[in-house]
């Protein structure tokens, strides 16, 4: 006797949905499994940047512990290694000359004359005169550009309590008190700053088409008692890759779409962060 089991149509709707779930499930080995690594990947770590970010309070206390040293600034000038100033005789030839002319003729019929009258006055002047062979000026921006560059990187070094000593002001002070001696500017600049600092900076800007100001800037720190090279370095007024940047802002785009605004670059922000780039720098220093 045969008997026979009908199953409800519920229970053979879930027999059906896992016998085609079990068909369908693909057979991986163990071996394909990543096992003992995380479930996603993880971005790699930014590469260093070689535009250092500045950590005021490290940058103060490493200052501070190095004695809080004075520091001569020289903009877009360079300490070179001409020794001294060179004289040298010119002589100046200037020569005004001034002439005036009147001419009258007279014509009639079988008769014709010409009368031509003229004067010239010269005068030459010869001057002789001793003059001194100065450095080279070095090309920069505009002056209203050039300013503005440099009250926001000298404020912002003093900002951080750097003591500053101003080149032409030490040198002037030395200067009257060697009265009725004959001066020579590079060695009262020598004296001047060996005698009120003890680091010298030189700020040089040079054109760089991949700057936002069209200007990059080098410096170089060096300790005026040895002539140790302290830092250097050579910025173009970008900021670190890693820095944080700011939520970007869009408008519509005349040809479709959204484009994005761009702020335009000020003088003065990029004179800041070239100045904290050397500021990070030196304090990496002052604690080797």
């Amino acid at each position: 006797m045969k008997r026979v089991f009908v199953l409800p149509s519920m229970a053979l709707a879930t027999i059906a949905v896992s016998l085609a779930a079990h068909a369908q499930a693909p057979n991986i080995p163990a071996s394909a499994y990543r096992s003992g690594q995380p479930d996603v990947l993880t971005p790699p770590p930014a590469a260093p940047s070689d535009q250092p970010t500045l950590n005021r309070a490290s940058f103060a206390a490493a200052y501070a512990k190095a004695g809080r040293p004075t520091m001569a600034v020289l903009w877009n000038r360079e300490f070179t290694d001409m020794l001294q100033q060179h004289s040298a005789s010119q002589v100046s030839v200037d020569t005004m000359r001034a002439s005036a002319g009147t001419a009258e003729a007279v014509r009639v019929p079988g008769y014709g004359a010409a009368e031509v009258r003229g004067a010239a006055i010269g005068n030459t002047t010869i001057t002789m005169q001793d003059t001194k062979t100065q450095q080279a000026q070095r090309s920069g921006p505009v002056e209203r550009v050039d300013l503005q560059m440099r009250a926001s990187f000298m404020q912002t070094i003093a900002s951080a309590g750097v003591k500053l000593v101003d080149r032409n002001v030490v040198m002037r002070t030395t200067a009257a008190a060697q009265k009725g001696a004959s001066l020579d500017s590079q060695q009262i600049e020598t004296e001047a700053l060996s005698k009120h600092a003890k680091l010298l900076m030189e700020v040089l800007n040079t054109r760089d088409a991949s700057s936002p100001t069209g200007w990059a800037t080098y410096v170089s720190i060096k300790r005026l008692a040895d002539g140790v090279v302290l830092a250097e370095g050579y910025m173009d007024g970008k900021p670190p890759e890693d820095a944080p940047k700011a939520t970007p802002k869009f408008e519509a785009d005349p040809r479709g779409g959204f484009r994005e605004v761009r702020a335009p670059v000020k003088v003065g922000d990029v004179g800041k962060l070239v100045a904290e780039q050397t500021l990070a720098r030196l304090g990496d220093a002052l604690v080797r």
